[in-house]
């Protein structure tokens, strides 16, 4: 009993030292990311002629990946695969070595990743497609993650099963999202369900436990950005609240159901055109562009290019554009589909908060409230993510009636069907 007692401690050290690594390189690497953005952000406002670049800035990210190897472009694909193998090695359905190729297509994680995402980003940014953050994040957090396992493995001579990896890169993506989003429980979840939402891997909870808030804690410290909302309304737990976030709650599960299948029928449509990328990037972006300029002729500003964040404070304030969820919805589609790199989740958040911002118009209720339960009612659906979307919601608008929102967050995951923003299917 003491010998187990002993190996427990020893285990919990091993993994807390690991974990505070991981912190300690992917707070800063977040910090910059974000810190880019903005300084993109920034140079766009200042010239918005910038914006007519977006087919230049297409074609170099693809240029970009297609040089350092295409492989890359399909960083988080490559990340879940990895831990859903770590997951089936635990199971005893196939021991697989920390150093060797899971497969010619499956290799460990390129030291290019993080520094071409990164470049990556700033393009998108810079140029004004509609591209999110944390999907850059979450990459840079596991690839840095995958790094330290790699380092170690060398240095100590000894190969670890790849289930070691696994708790790596899961520690990695809880780093990378809690830093970006000042939401180390949301962190946790995330890092823990969003390579395969059906297992919950209770042997990285600890690593990603202490990776999670010791991110957020050093990005805290360097002062990285953080998104501002509009504290909500409480509303009081009737079945007249109930029956009307139930409607909110179905409306937002057949939007990011939307979303998802037309992220994969605008992709498909778009590679049955032409085989050569180049030129299936230029249409994609050139449609962007028009897009975007057309919004612009019709608002007279670019402000749904970009990150937009300031749209969800608005939102919860109840002055964002009527149109706002269309014309994000809109872009984000066409960013997607062009190439760019950057994310999803923040454009979700756009689009839910100004839909449930809409929709308390129409409803007479609070905007704030309902602005947050659109942002994380179609995130839930969109990401397949009930719980992590649940805890974000609770860190990022500090909601005193978890209850309400956690409806919310379930029913939008049951009405959106299979598809993620992820993978097609689940």
């Amino acid at each position: 009993m003491a010998d187990t007692w002993r190996e427990h401690i020893k285990k919990t050290a091993a993994w807390t030292i690991r974990a505070l690594l991981v912190a300690l390189v992917t707070a800063p690497a977040i910090t910059l990311l974000a810190a880019m953005i903005a300084f993109a952000s920034r140079i766009r406002h200042t010239h918005p002629w910038i914006i007519l670049l977006i087919p230049f800035g297409a074609v170099a990210t693809t240029y970009l990946f297609s040089v350092l190897g295409p492989h890359l472009q399909q960083g988080s694909l490559r990340i879940m695969s990895l831990i859903s193998k770590s997951e089936a090695e635990m199971d005893g359905s196939g021991a697989v070595s920390f150093t060797t190729d899971v497969a010619s297509q499956e290799r460990p994680i390129s030291t290019r990743l993080a520094p071409l995402l990164l470049v990556t980003t700033f393009i998108t940014h810079l140029v004004g497609a509609s591209g999110g953050k944390e999907g850059v994040g979450v990459q840079v957090g596991s690839s840095l993650a995958s790094y330290i396992g790699e380092a170690e493995s060398r240095l100590r001579h000894r190969t670890f099963p790849l289930h070691h990896q696994g708790v790596y890169l899961i520690s990695g993506a809880a780093a990378g999202f809690a830093a970006l989003f000042n939401a180390p429980v949301a962190g946790v979840l995330f890092g823990l369900q969003f390579s395969n939402p059906r297992v919950n891997r209770i042997d990285a909870f600890f690593p990603a436990l202490v990776a999670a808030y010791s991110a957020t804690m050093l990005s805290q410290a360097m002062h990285i950005p953080i998104i501002e909302t509009v504290a909500p309304e409480t509303l009081p737990f009737t079945a007249h609240t109930l029956l009307i976030l139930l409607l909110v709650a179905i409306l937002f599960g057949l939007l990011s159901r939307l979303f998802c299948t037309l992220i994969y029928q605008v992709r498909h449509l778009t590679a049955r055109l032409t085989d050569n990328v180049y030129l299936r990037t230029l249409f994609t972006s050139t449609l962007l562009l028009g897009a975007s300029l057309a919004i612009y002729l019709a608002v007279g500003s670019f402000e749904f290019n970009g990150l937009s964040t300031h749209l969800i404070k608005e939102a919860g304030l109840g002055s964002a554009h009527p149109l706002a969820p269309l014309f994000k919805f809109v872009l984000t589609i066409l960013t997607i589909a062009s190439g760019f790199i950057g994310g999803e989740v923040v454009p979700v958040l756009v689009i839910g908060s100004t839909s449930g911002a809409l929709l308390a118009s129409l409803l007479g209720s609070p905007a704030a409230t309902l602005s947050m339960m659109g942002a994380m009612g179609m995130l839930s659906g969109a990401t397949k993510l009930p719980l992590a979307c649940f805890a974000l919601g609770l860190e990022l608008y500090g909601f005193s009636n978890p209850s309400l929102l956690f409806f919310v967050c379930a029913v939008s995951y049951f009405i959106s069907g299979p598809a993620s923003i992820y993978r097609p299917h689940q």
